[in-house]
Parts: structure tokens; C-alpha cells; sequence
């Protein structure tokens, strides 16, 4: 399914790195409404709900589909193989008379045709890593379907959805990306259209990848975000009051009796994965295939950024979260350990360090960065001092600002480490390094960051847990109160550190003027 969003760009990387990851936590999606079509494809469609009788012969996207698919992932070197079968089946598709097909056959022939095109969008863009990757797949291409000249959008959205009205169709379409309905290893048909639209949406709603009940809160694909109403509304079919109650027929007896106990329970959204939904994403035992974080980082780099698309930064943060989400218990150990690289790496550390609060919740995200930003802080003074020591001294040259501190911390230690954790002056990366090249021992340097980056942390932390905690809200059933809480918290904690920042700094400047007044050479005398 397509749906449409735009980041917007902030003036300074710092405060796009800051926004950029904040609005992880409480990013809406604005997927296209339900808008009827009119003019020549209306009249066909409406001729075919009035009086329609006829079938479609879908046989050959069957094969197709039975050959090229596995576990609800493609085939594309498969399909890529039996291309001329596929673009023959999309000729026939191409003349077929719309009007003359009963409702059944309809639908059916549009989910098939819907399905079959995105199909072939990816063949014709080979080595693309998400359909997102595309322009315009789903606004701009046109297709000729049943002699109308339609783009995937106007398949799913101005005909399937409005005239139809049955939110069953969204665990029938395929947007070619692994959180997708997956595509069935059979073509939809009028004659067993209804089963086969209940088989898709219980095998979608008992997949706990779409629905799960954690922490006696219910975790539901982003389906239930951007298409909601389509399952509530009157006028739909089937429908219930809420989405909870239309979930608890098809799910898992767990979720099904969750449901039942409490009609008015509290859900959230899953992030939405769009790699591309192929087989080669599935290793020999049919799990997915982990990805060195070397080699995603290496890609998301290689990735050019666009008016669409997020930056790298972003695109990393993304990835980091649905990575470690999907290791359960390790999740926290790979975050940490993806995050600790990064900051040995130069990478700037606060949005990842928001993510690990919209991620994890705020006390599992506090010591998870903690630990990992501290394990990059000892790292990087001993890279700075006994590897690198030539290239960092270069790196960090001609900043008098550093010659002031590595004089101070001959004088002062451990209490200028401190002060400059809790108001740095300069990046918290080149700071690591930066200590390696002073004369600050290895203990003082490691206790003082201990205490002096749990501030800064617990503050970003909290951005992110949160916007985590408010983005719950609006899909739970969490009150104003509630919401208002979490943001008092939020301002308290921004306020305290504030204030500690400051008083931190004053004391800086106060300790590194005394400094330069001590080795300040004497005044010539009269």
C-alpha cells in the first residue's frame, strides 16, 4: 500500500539530526483517502455493480504466483525468468471489459491485476533495495486495466476502497515490502473471492509481526494507522466500533481473549519494514537473513539523499530501531553495541541516543546508551593515545579552545572532565578523543564521564520515550492527563539539566580563566 510522506528540512545538522529523530516518535502517516473515481472509469465500474455477470480467466498469474513466490516473499529472479507469461497475462488484463464482470470477479481482478503490476514494477527497476526507491510507482505510473489508463493509487484508492468499502482489501493488495500483506502462492477468484478474502485476513491477523499483545498492550500493523476508519466506519463491511474488536475474530486466542476482557484496550503501531519483499531476504531455516551493520551502514551512505526521502541519518536511526526490535531480548545488546561503534565512528549520537528512548522506554533506553556511549568514551581515549595519536593531534589542531582545557586538566584533572561532560564545548566524539591526548589519567577520565554525561542522557532519553509514550496515547486510550504528565516530566527534566549546563559552564569559564591568568607570562615593567 502507498501513502505519502515529506520530511521537513530544518536549518543546522544538529538540529535536523535532533528533529529528524524526535519525529520518529511521533510521526503520522497521511495515507490517501478513500476518493471514488469519475468520469469513463467510474461509469465502467458502476456498470459492472449494476449488472456484471461475467468472469476473468486468472489461471496464468496463478502459475505464476504457485512457481515465483514462498512464504509470502518473491521470487523476482523466478518471475524475472517467466517474464513473457507475465506481460501476456497483463495483455489479456489490459483488454479485459470491466463492465462485464460480476462484483466477486471485480475485486478479484483488481487485487490480482494491483498485485501483478507492482510485480512488475520491481523487474523493471532491478536492484532496488525498497519500491520506495522508484518515483512515482504508485502516483505516476499509469497502466492500461481493463482498457483504463489507472496507476496503482487509483486502483487501490479511487476504485477498490470506495466502491467496495471492505477493509479486507488491505490484507489483499501487495506493496512489494516485507510488513506488506503477503502475497499468497494463488491468484484471487470470483467463485471463492470471500474465502479467500477471510484465509488472507486471518493469516495477516494471527501473524504476530501484525498483531501481538505485549505488556497487556496490543502492537498492530501500521495498517491500523493509516487506514483505521476503513475498519470502523459505517458503511464498511465487515466493521466493528473499534479496531480492537474487528482484530479479535481473526487473531490468536490470546489476543482474542485480551480483547474480550477489556473492549477498550490500548494498542500501538509496529514500525513498518520496506525492504523489498523478496526470497532472498530469508535465510536456509526461512527466518530473515541478518544484515552486517557494516554493510547496512555502508548502504544506507551510498543511498542519495532526496526531497522525499530522509537523510542518512534518519534512514540509520530506522534501521537501528526495526533491527533491534526485532531481537527481543538482544535487542538492547545490539543497540548498544551498533550505537558504540557509531560514536567511535564520529557519528553524532543525540538523535540515536532520542531513538534509544523511543525504542526501549526510558529506563532500559537511559542504560542502554549509557553504557554504550561511556564503552565509546574509554575506546576513544585509548585510540587517541596509543593508536591514532598523530592523525587525532591533526584532527584536533588549531583549536584554542582545546590547548585552554588540556592546560586546565594538567591543573585541575578529573573536575575539568566533569564540567565539560555536563557543558561540552566541543562534540561529545571529539571530546573522547580529544582526552587521549591530554594529560588526564585513564581513571579520572572514565569516572568523570561517568557522572557527567548522565544529564545530557537521561534528557534525550526522555525526548524519545516520551514522544513514544504521547504517539501510544493517540492510538490507546490514554487521557489528557496522562499526556500532560509525561510532558511535565519531559520540561522538568529539560529544566533541571538546563540549569546544571549552565552552572557547569560558568564554572568551566571560571576554571579555565584562572588557568590562563597562572601560566600567563609577566607583564613587561616599566
Amino acid at each position: 500500500m502507498a501513502f505519502g510522506r515529506k520530511m521537513t528540512r530544518t536549518f543546522g545538522p544538529v538540529a535536523a539530526a535532533l528533529l529528524g529523530a524526535a519525529a520518529l516518535a511521533a510521526t503520522t502517516c497521511t495515507a490517501p483517502s478513500a476518493q471514488r473515481a469519475t468520469g469513463a472509469v467510474a461509469e465502467v465500474v458502476e456498470r459492472a455493480l449494476d449488472s456484471g455477470a461475467g468472469s476473468f480467466d486468472h489461471s496464468a498469474w496463478d502459475g505464476l504466483l504457485r512457481d515465483g513466490t514462498s512464504g509470502g516473499l518473491v521470487d523476482y529472479a523466478a518471475m524475472s525468468a517467466r517474464r513473457a507469461e507475465l506481460d501476456a497475462y497483463l495483455a489479456r488484463v489490459a483488454e479485459a471489459d470491466l463492465g462485464a464482470l460480476e462484483r466477486a470477479e471485480l475485486m478479484a481482478f483488481l487485487i490480482n491485476a494491483y498485485n501483478a503490476l507492482t510485480v512488475v514494477a520491481i523487474l523493471d527497476h532491478p536492484g532496488v533495495a525498497s519500491i520506495r526507491e522508484i518515483d512515482g510507482v504508485w502516483t505516476d505510473l499509469e497502466w492500461t486495466v481493463g482498457g483504463q489508463s489507472l496507476t496503482l493509487d487509483n486502483i487501490e484508492h479511487n476504485v477498490l476502497r470506495p466502491f467496495f468499502r471492505d477493509p479486507r482489501i488491505h490484507f489483499a493488495v501487495n506493496c512489494a515490502s516485507l510488513s506488506c500483506a503477503p502475497l499468497p502462492r494463488w491468484a484471487f477468484s470470483g467463485a471463492e473471492f470471500e474465502t479467500q478474502l477471510e484465509e488472507r485476513s486471518r493469516a495477516f491477523l494471527t501473524d504476530p509481526a501484525n498483531v501481538s499483545l505485549e505488556d497487556g498492550r496490543l502492537r498492530l500493523s501500521r495498517y491500523f494507522d493509516w487506514y483505521g476508519s476503513d475498519f470502523t466506519a459505517s458503511g464498511w463491511a465487515p466493521r466493528a466500533e473499534s479496531i480492537p474488536a474487528f482484530i479479535a475474530p481473526y487473531a490468536a486466542d490470546e489476543v482474542r481473549a485480551a480483547v474480550e476482557a477489556d473492549p477498550g484496550i490500548a494498542f500501538d503501531f509496529a514500525d513498518y519494514d520496506w525492504s523489498l519483499n523478496t526470497v532472498d531476504a530469508l535465510s536456509t531455516d526461512g527466518s530473515r537473513k541478518f544484515e552486517p551493520p557494516a554493510l547496512v551502514v555502508a548502504s544506507l551512505i551510498a543511498q542519495p539523499d532526496s526531497e522525499d526521502e530522509p537523510g542518512f541519518l534518519a534512514r540509520l536511526v530506522t534501521w537501528l530501531r526495526e533491527t533491534a526490535a526485532g531481537l527481543g531480548w538482544l535487542g538492547p545488546f545490539f543497540y548498544g553495541l551498533v550505537y558504540t561503534l557509531l560514536a567511535v565512528l564520529f557519528v553524532p549520537g543525540s538523535a540515536l541516543t532520542i531513538a534509544a528512548g523511543l525504542t526501549f522506554g526510558l529506563g532500559l533506553g537511559a542504560l542502554t546508551v549509557f553504557v554504550a556511549a561511556n564503552v565509546a568514551a574509554a575506546l576513544s581515549f585509548l585510540i587517541a593515545r596509543y593508536v591514532m595519536r598523530d592523525r587525532v593531534e591533526k584532527l584536533l589542531a588549531g583549536r584554542p579552545a582545546l590547548r585552554a582545557i588540556d592546560r586546565a586538566v594538567e591543573t585541575q584533572g578529573w573536575r575539568i572532565v566533569f564540567l565539560t561532560r555536563l557543558s561540552p564545548v566541543f562534540p561529545f566524539s571529539a571530546q573522547n578523543y580529544f582526552y587521549g591526548l591530554t594529560g588526564a589519567t585513564f581513571y579520572q577520565y572514565v569516572a568523570a564521564s561517568l557522572v557527567g554525561m548522565l544529564p545530557g542522557t537521561l534528557l534525550y532519553v526522555y525526548i524519545g520515550a516520551a514522544g513514544a509514550e504521547v504517539a501510544e496515547a493517540s492510538g490507546g486510550a490514554a487521557s489528557w492527563g496522562q499526556t500532560a504528565l509525561l510532558v511535565a516530566g519531559l520540561l522538568a527534566t529539560a529544566a533541571v539539566v538546563i540549569l546544571v549546563t549552565r552552572v557547569a559552564r560558568r564554572e568551566l569559564e571560571k576554571a579555565l580563566a584562572e588557568v590562563e591568568t597562572e601560566t600567563a607570562p609577566d607583564s613587561p615593567r616599566p
